[in-house]
């Protein structure tokens, strides 16, 4: 019987370009050994004493360059997966980043290319369901209202 265990995030990144969201999505380098060429949001491992929260904030960094967001959220949707190498079922907490200003990317070297897209493209370029479903759920329950503090990660708290 496969185990369940959780040691990955999943993080959504977007911008308001005038009246419009528009959602990063990164391009996975041809040389991965997993999903080569794939378009993806920002995913990564939560490494040992570190919370899923700072994962994200650390990968955001290391996989685009981006140290300096306006707010991070909490998205109602953990994402899952099945993995056949290990036998387990994956649990992943998501997340959102809004930007006020579109940063310079520096990609690592996971990814290759990278694009801000609006709603509509950016579920018609994901191939991955839950980098789909975190993303509708992303503007369903947090860029479309106007008041998101349940969702808003404070620090201080």
């Amino acid at each position: 019987m496969p185990g369940i265990h959780s040691n990955t995030i999943q993080l959504h990144v977007a911008i308001k370009v005038d009246q419009n969201w528009e959602f990063l999505l990164l391009q996975r380098s041809n040389e991965r050994d997993v999903y080569p060429n794939v378009w993806q949001v920002i995913t990564g491992r939560i490494e040992v004493d570190e919370t899923a929260i700072n994962a994200a904030i650390r990968e955001l960094g290391e996989e685009t360059g981006i140290y300096n967001y306006d707010g991070l959220y909490t998205i109602p949707y953990i994402a899952s997966f099945f993995d056949p190498n290990i036998d387990k079922i994956s649990l992943v907490p998501v997340f959102g980043i809004i930007l006020v200003n579109k940063p310079v990317i520096i990609l690592s070297d996971e990814h290759q290319n990278y694009q801000w897209v609006d709603y509509e493209e950016c579920t018609s370029i994901l191939p991955i369901p839950s980098h789909r479903e975190g993303t509708r759920i992303f503007r369903d329950f947090i860029l479309s209202i106007d008041d998101r503090s349940n969702f808003n990660y404070n620090s201080e708290n």
